[in-house]
């Protein structure tokens, strides 16, 4: 027990020493004690006083009338207002001393039991060493400490009992409205983030049973807890699903940019990045796994380089590579992928054509230098997909040249429509832009230009019209001339060659499924053609017979239609096109239209199909492209493309969560072409709450 001055060092060596000479100390000046008897009064008195000059300043509070005794409305209410933050400040400030003080009475209580207890053990130890040689007799000063410490205790409970009594009057007779409760209110410190900016991968945790407003207008909480939990095995399956191709791809493939998994070899050479790594980020991020996100933001940073000799696709490099990278910076925060990102681009910016805008088909990652592929003018989706990504950039660094030269791509493809909403996939690389062939399509080379007009207008959080005005005009004319209708019910999106109608529809159509409900619910109902949504959910349905008509389950590559054909008999696989290449279009479409509707039957639709993709495409160290989707048992090819992991499981998945709006808010992302969702972009950098964004 450590002594507290000269004089208690004094005290104890007396004792040992046998010194009878104790008259001089106060037996409750003791070791381990700054608090004397006198000390003690005092500070009780203190407290008294404060108490009840507090009290008395919170019930006599009163000001002065106004001149002349008039007073209007305003002043009346202004008045009231005063009255009350007055008095809801002095409440604040009692209760807060009121709780300060009974913490500082109550240590004051405990200190001089410690006190009475020490005291006895000194006591005793006295008796025991003057044992046998006239011991000091305590007794009657013992019974008077004792006194005095039970009559100090008493008057410290009589203390807190009158201040919580006076306290509760004053509330009962209404002078003080209720205490709050200020254990809650009184300030905390923020909680400390792992790193300044970035935000960790997201967790699912069982079913919460939160479900949006639109949801439960059509069916009941127990219709959709019991979907929920239908889909709970689906959701855990497509997470090893992913984690299965991940594992084989590390195993076998690691930082090569694809995997052949079936014979476990590294697949073809995109632009030797680790294509895969950077296409599956934003999917392995939003399912929560945290350590194949750590590993791939280690390979990141560690390993990925843009020094490729020989050329590759601007396009797909654009999507796969940029898309993917920007995403993981978007969802995370992490600068790194930024970094990456801003260096990927400026490889590529010099193949950008300084008067039209639009990219080359291929392009050069050591020098900038772009060339023509195998297409002698530009491609319609290759030009018109490559704006989101671009933009971000753009939106990221404050260096506008990436958004101005993808911009001016967009704008010279609406140049060469000549007004008119759809465009056919084939225009000029060189001079006035203008469309070269008659050949308009929402499946290969003319998708995801239409995708894109929409999806710019929402990135920069409706600010840009023209976007949104082009994509209107495609949508009239897509729903007059090319979204038909088989005697047999289902909704196609045909195409039109050089006048004359074509029903045939790629699987990669299937888009336009998600890409009408998604405009019929983000745009202000004022703006919206009510035919969209029955549209979107016809093709939906559309694309989902495309699978479970098949004796795989799994969809071909293209199909046409029969439109005088009976249900059964109005669709069937176009020119042999048999193979399934793990495509997303049709995954993607369901998750649309369940994530705005909730109904259980698109979750049915996503169950069956990755069921399918379970069944017939799983193999040692992936998932594999099959031959013929005809066949029971299909046969493999050997090919993993980097979008399953991209797109097709990440649509899946999210629509096997029982509310995907809790893990991604389709009021602040957007999804690019790849479905790499990208932060929308407010104006000053600031996010709208999603409450407050009109109808969406």
């Amino acid at each position: 027990m450590p002594s507290v001055d000269s004089k208690d060092q004094r005290f104890r060596r007396s004792r040992r020493d046998g010194d009878s000479q104790v008259s001089n100390v106060s037996p409750l000046r003791v070791s381990g004690s700054p608090f004397s008897m006198k000390t003690v009064g005092i500070g009780v008195l203190v407290v008294c006083l404060i108490c009840s000059w507090q009290f008395i300043l919170l019930t006599r509070h009163v000001d002065q009338p106004e001149p002349h005794g008039a007073i209007g409305q305003n002043a009346v209410n202004e008045a009231m207002w005063r009255y009350i933050g007055v008095h809801e400040a002095n409440l604040s400030s009692m209760a807060y001393q009121q709780r300060d003080i009974a913490h500082v009475l109550g240590e004051l209580g405990e200190d001089l039991k410690r006190q009475h207890k020490e005291l006895r053990l000194v006591e005793e130890q006295m008796h025991v060493q003057g044992n046998g040689r006239g011991a000091v007799d305590f007794s009657a000063q013992q019974q008077l400490e004792d006194k005095r410490l039970a009559h100090l205790q008493s008057s410290i409970n009589q203390i807190v009992q009158q201040t919580s009594a006076s306290i509760l009057t004053a509330q009962q007779s209404g002078e003080l409205p209720p205490l709050r409760d200020l254990e809650k209110e009184r300030p905390r410190p923020p909680p400390v983030p792992e790193r300044p900016g970035e935000r960790p991968p997201p967790q699912v945790n069982g079913i919460s049973g939160n479900f949006p407003k639109e949801w439960l207008e059509r069916f009941s909480h127990e219709e959709l807890m019991a979907s929920a939990k239908e889909a709970e095995k689906w959701r855990e399956g497509a997470k090893k699903t992913v984690l299965h191709a991940w594992n084989g791809y590390k195993q076998k493939a690691w930082g090569e940019d694809e995997l052949k998994p079936t014979s476990g070899q590294k697949g073809r050479t995109w632009a030797k990045c680790g294509l895969q790594i950077l296409d599956a980020l934003s999917t392995i991020y939003l399912m929560g796994l945290t350590e194949q996100f750590d590993e791939a933001t280690k390979w990141v940073e560690e390993s990925l380089k843009f020094d490729y000799v020989g050329m590759v696709s601007f396009f797909e490099i654009t999507i796969r590579a940029l898309g993917g990278l920007a995403s993981a910076h978007s969802l995370s925060g992490k600068e790194i992928f930024l970094t990456k990102a801003k260096e990927l681009a400026d490889k590529m910016m010099p193949a950008f054509d300084r008067e039209t805008g639009f990219p080359a088909t291929q392009v050069n990652l050591q020098t900038g230098q772009g060339a023509k592929g195998w297409y002698a003018g530009t491609v319609l989706s290759e030009a018109g997909t490559v704006q989101l990504e671009f933009r971000y950039i753009s939106q990221q660094t404050g260096d506008p040249k990436y958004a101005e030269m993808a911009d001016k791509s967009m704008r010279s493809i609406i140049r060469a429509s000549g007004g008119k909403g759809l465009v056919p996939w084939g225009l000029s690389r060189q001079g006035a832009p203008r469309a070269i062939n008659q050949h308009i399509t929402f499946g290969a080379m003319g998708d995801s230009y239409y995708e894109y007009l929409l999806k710019m207008y929402l990135q920069t959080d409706s600010t840009e019209p023209e976007w949104k005005e082009a994509w209107e005009r495609a949508m009239r004319e897509m729903m007059q001339r090319l979204v038909l209708k088989t005697q047999g019910g289902l909704t196609y999106v045909a195409e039109e060659q050089s006048g004359q109608v074509r029903h045939k529809m790629d699987h990669l159509a299937c888009f336009v499924g998600g890409m009408l409900v998604y405009g019929a619910r983000q745009l202000p109902a004022s703006q919206v053609d009510k035919a969209w949504e029955p549209a979107a959910a016809g093709i939906t349905e559309t694309c989902y017979q495309m699978y479970h008509r098949q004796p795989s389950h799994l969809a071909p590559e293209c199909v046409t239609f029969v439109p005088n054909g009976a249900e059964g008999s109005d669709m069937t696989i176009w020119q042999n096109a048999a193979h399934y290449l793990l495509r997303p279009e049709a995954a993607e479409a369901i998750f649309y239209m369940f994530y705005y509707t909730g109904d259980p039957k698109y979750r049915r639709m996503a169950g069956e199909i990755y069921e399918a993709i379970e069944q017939h495409t799983r193999t040692t160290y992936g998932y594999s492209a099959v031959r013929d989707v005809r066949q029971a048992n299909p046969q493999m090819r050997d090919e993993m493309e980097t979008f399953f992991l991209a797109e097709t499981m990440k649509y899946l998945y999210l629509t096997f969560l029982p509310n995907p709006r809790e893990v991604l808010d389709l009021n602040e992302f957007v999804f690019t072409t790849e479905a790499h969702p990208l932060r929308v972009f407010r104006k000053g950098g600031q996010a709208v709450p999603s409450n407050l964004r009109g109808n969406r």
